[in-house]
């Protein structure tokens, strides 16, 4: 029998890190080892077998027991909310992290960063080549976190293959971001409205689609040399596919209204203005007008050719299966 291959997760309570937890429990041949900041929230069947650390990226000694003896590292923690605390998580945290790893010579370490990193492109086909142009706090600490793990696996004595990944913007039914349910809302209400001329891309990569893509580069981690490696994920469509298949079979009312890109770009900015003055976020900003416009798109195909794998949930079933789940749960809060 082959010993199990341990794998050390962090952020393993957070929105991924709970879902890859129940899908690494379902296969024998690994052993978890999870770093959280609270136990109350990690997985109740993972303590049966594998070993709970209660820790801080910040606190270096915390890491130690939780690296050591370790195949794989996978680190999901990181923070897109609290800008006070997002370099000592997401830059910080990371170099602690690696460096503990580099200390008891694991011989991978998996970061999860995001496609953030390159910024807010407006049109082209973005690889891992493309420019890192991040924009606001999350984003630049991200990119100083990649830029530090990139240099480390330039370095000669360098025992640890690095492997950083880039996800688009991850969806699942339960996800604590309320935007796309929100979005579903207005398409529903018949009160979406397109922005400015055809072409817009939606770039959107389902949960589901990425766990399966994280276990698939942690089965096959030694496919590649020692070079560090970035991969885009990403699942992408036309922007009006993505509003269809939120509509799915609904005919209530049809989605036809386009409003000139000019105007509505005028109303958002004049919307954050009001927003950081009155301290009320108004649902039209800059940001949303940008994605809704944007004719960028994240390209995988890098991923795709090394790895040999294709996601098993298409966009339009995701979707499906996230209207179904908001359905229910508003008909169970109705009851």
């Amino acid at each position: 029998m082959s010993e199990k291959i341990k794998i050390a997760i962090t952020g393993a309570s957070g929105f991924i890190g709970q879902e890859l937890v129940s899908a690494l429990l379902e296969d024998s041949s690994f052993t978890l080892s999870l770093l959280s900041r609270n136990d109350n929230k990690i997985n109740s069947n993972a303590d049966k077998s594998n070993k709970i650390f209660i820790g801080d990226l910040c606190d270096k000694h915390s890491l130690e027991e939780f690296v050591k003896d370790s195949t794989v590292i996978v680190n999901l923690a990181g923070e897109y909310i609290n800008q006070d605390l997002m370099t000592n998580s997401n830059y910080v945290g990371v170099r602690n992290l690696y460096e503990i790893t580099q200390k008891y010579s694991v011989p991978y370490f998996i970061h999860v960063s995001s496609v953030g990193v390159y910024g807010r492109p407006s049109t082209g086909l973005i690889n891992e080549d493309s420019k890192l142009l991040a924009i606001n706090e999350y984003e630049k600490t991200k990119v100083l976190a990649d830029k530090f793990l990139i240099d480390k696996g330039r370095e000669k004595d360098n025992v640890t293959k690095i492997i950083i990944l880039r996800p688009s913007n991850i969806f699942s039914p339960k996800m604590r971001n309320q935007s796309l349910k929100q979005l579903y809302s207005h398409v529903k209400r018949g009160t979406f409205f397109y922005i400015g001329r055809r072409g817009a891309i939606a770039n959107y990569l389902y949960l589901n689609n990425f766990i399966d893509a994280l276990i698939c580069i942690i089965k096959k981690r030694d496919l590649k040399g020692f070079d560090t490696e970035i991969f885009n994920l990403n699942q992408t469509d036309t922007l009006e596919n993505f509003i269809s298949y939120l509509k799915q079979n609904d005919y209530t009312s049809k989605i036809n209204l386009w409003f000139p890109a000019s105007l509505v770009y005028f109303l958002a900015y004049l919307s954050d203005i009001i927003s950081s003055l009155l301290k009320f976020k108004l649902p039209i900003t800059v940001d949303r007008v940008n994605a809704l416009t944007s004719r960028a798109e994240f390209c995988q195909k890098k991923f795709e050719e090394v790895y040999k794998h294709t996601y098993k949930t298409s966009m339009k079933e995701a979707l499906k299966e996230c209207i179904d789940f908001w359905s229910e749960e508003k008909k169970s809060s109705i009851k």
